[in-house]
């Protein structure tokens, strides 16, 4: 609660200004009641219409002034709630961003959606009519109390009534939904998940003709939705009509038993005319604090939701060593690494180095670490035993964007941002100019199908083959200066010949950088300086492709399946 409520504090000013409004606004509301009395008991009783319309006069005044002010209140009331789910967003987004893949893998892409909008969202309209519940309510029934106790009936048994019925109505409505509102988040976060699966899938879907059961899985959990919804807002329902109920049973009341004390002489019937309005005030007081009070609940999930986010300890620490070296060597040393809650090492005893004008190569079965490694390096994990060294210091020790501006990475998997063909590269330097975007476009092999850097680039890059998605995240990679260049399996979907192209140029390119290219093609890798050869999170060989081809089985084995697939020779 403490992350929510630290974004609040600069907002005090404006919740001081709003509650100097409110206090005008009740202060005007209170004094109608009063005006009216003096209307019933003294301007018509001696027919002074002098008086009437003085009072008048004063109650129109009254009533401009708290229109006014309650304009201003929902004003202010609105920019608060807005710019503190603006600040919370911020906040929030700030905090994934910094998340390591073991924070990301502890909440799923679906809820963290659904946290950072529908949750913050949630919060926002509560706290849009929170304050003037809150203050503007109690101040009233405080205010209305005091007066009701200035006109000096024995009717006040009747509002005591009242409120206990009111309270006995809340309790019981509020403990029926109360287990409901974190399971809606819940059911939310189920539809954000399987909807996101299916437009990812949507290929896949119609491929193995799917349509049908992917409707009925996203149909289950709308219903589910809208069955538990039903369940709250039914008995919701129940509360505002209930509540009314109450109140106009509690003015016939005040009207029955008062009369009684009009006849008797003890109570002017303009007191009555108050007493009444003042109880009405009172009551519906009451049920906007119960209103409110119904919203609790729901507020409350969503309050937790966020600050699971927000007191979620990052595991990647950030350290303090700046260094500007230009000719930088990374080293494995003794290197182990295990997922959280895995029972198996996904990389044991891992010992290799990265050297200027060298590249490397990591080919291996699926599963045997290869990314692992690649994600070790610019520690979007860290590893969980051994180190790795960055001329000579242990890379915990670095500034993080030092660390990560020395290496450029191309993933496995091309990940493209919608824009243009300008943003996407200015992601890899964002100070690049023309000329250097498009020779990277052109070394990339991509000038066949970018002719113009403000070229749409669609979400994921859903107006581009696998091919061309793979050069376009290339020349981003190489667009700027590194020490280091990470290549995750990232030519998988090019042809030999523009495959060998790029090569060639990469070569020259990164000749003064170290190269570390995974890859499940030998075509790829063959020329690197040095192979390493991962089975089951261990090297067990390392060396040129001349010596691996003699001496590594597993190795052989590779290049002899690829050997038979394409019918030739490599």
């Amino acid at each position: 609660m403490k992350n929510i409520l630290k974004i609040m504090k600069d907002k005090v000013p404006l919740l001081a200004l709003m509650m100097l409004f409110l206090i005008i606004e009740v202060y005007c509301d209170l004094t109608l009641p009063s005006y009216t009395a003096d209307i019933v008991n003294i301007g018509i009783q001696n027919t002074d219409f002098n008086l009437i319309s003085s009072i008048g006069l004063n109650m129109m005044l009254m009533v401009t002034i708290s229109v006014f002010a309650t304009i201003i209140v929902s004003y202010i009331s609105s920019k608060i709630s807005s710019s503190y789910a603006r600040d919370l967003r911020e906040k929030i987004f700030e905090k994934i961003l910094n998340f390591s893949n073991h924070e990301l893998n502890q909440f799923s892409k679906a809820s963290l959606i659904t946290r950072s909008t529908n949750d913050i969202n949630q919060i926002q309209h509560v706290i849009g009519i929170m304050f003037r519940t809150l203050l503007f309510a109690p101040i009233l029934a405080i205010g209305s109390i005091i007066r009701v106790f200035e006109i000096g009936s024995n009717l006040s048994w009747i509002i005591f009534v009242a409120f206990i019925s009111v309270a006995i109505l809340l309790v019981s409505v509020i403990s029926t939904v109360l287990p409901y509102f974190k399971k809606t988040q819940e059911i939310v976060d189920q539809i954000n998940r399987v909807s996101r699966e299916i437009l990812l899938g949507i290929p896949v879907i119609k491929a193995f003709v799917r349509q049908e059961y992917e409707k009925e899985r996203f149909d289950f959990y709308n219903q589910e939705y809208v069955r538990v919804n039903l369940k709250v807002y039914r008995t919701m329902f129940i509360l505002i009509p209930s509540m009314n109920l109450i109140m106009n049973l509690m003015i016939v009341l005040i009207l029955y038993f008062g009369s009684f004390d009009v006849l008797n002489g003890t109570l002017l019937t303009g007191d009555i005319i108050a007493f009444t309005q003042y109880s009405t005030q009172m009551v519906a007081s009451f049920i906007m604090i119960g209103g409110f009070v119904i919203m609790l609940p729901r507020l409350f999930v969503s309050i937790n939701r966020i600050e699971e986010v927000l007191s979620t300890e990052i595991s990647i620490t950030d350290g303090t060593v700046q260094d500007e070296s230009l000719r930088d060597v990374i080293e494995f040393k003794n290197v182990s690494f295990t997922y959280p809650g895995a029972e198996r090492k996904t990389l044991n005893n891992i010992n290799f180095k990265l050297e200027p004008g060298k590249t490397t190569a990591i080919i291996g079965g699926t599963g045997s670490g290869k990314s692992t490694i690649l994600n070790l390096i610019p520690r979007l994990q860290d590893v969980t035993s051994g180190e790795i060294l960055l001329n000579n210091i242990n890379i915990k020790e670095f500034n993080l964007k030092n660390l990560r501006s020395k290496i450029s990475l191309a993933p496995q998997q091309a990940v493209l941002f919608s824009g243009t063909v300008r943003s996407n590269l200015m992601k890899g330097k964002n100070e690049a100019n023309d000329t250097e975007m498009f020779e990277a476009i052109k070394n990339a092999q991509a000038d066949e199908f970018i002719k113009d850097l403000e070229s749409e680039v669609s979400q994921g890059g859903s107006n581009f083959s696998g091919g061309q998605k793979q050069r376009l995240s290339i020349a981003r990679t190489i667009i700027g200066k590194h020490s280091f260049y990470l290549f995750d399996d990232c030519f998988s979907a090019l042809d030999v010949s523009t495959e060998k192209k790029i090569r060639e140029k990469l070569k020259e390119i990164t000749e003064d950088s170290s190269v570390l290219l995974v890859s499940q093609r030998i075509s790829t890798i063959k020329f690197a300086d040095e192979i390493i050869v991962l089975d089951d999170g261990k090297i067990i060989d390392k060396g040129t492709h001349n010596e691996l081809k003699e001496r590594c089985s597993l190795y052989k084995e590779i290049l002899s399946s690829q050997l038979e697939n394409m019918g030739g020779s490599l």
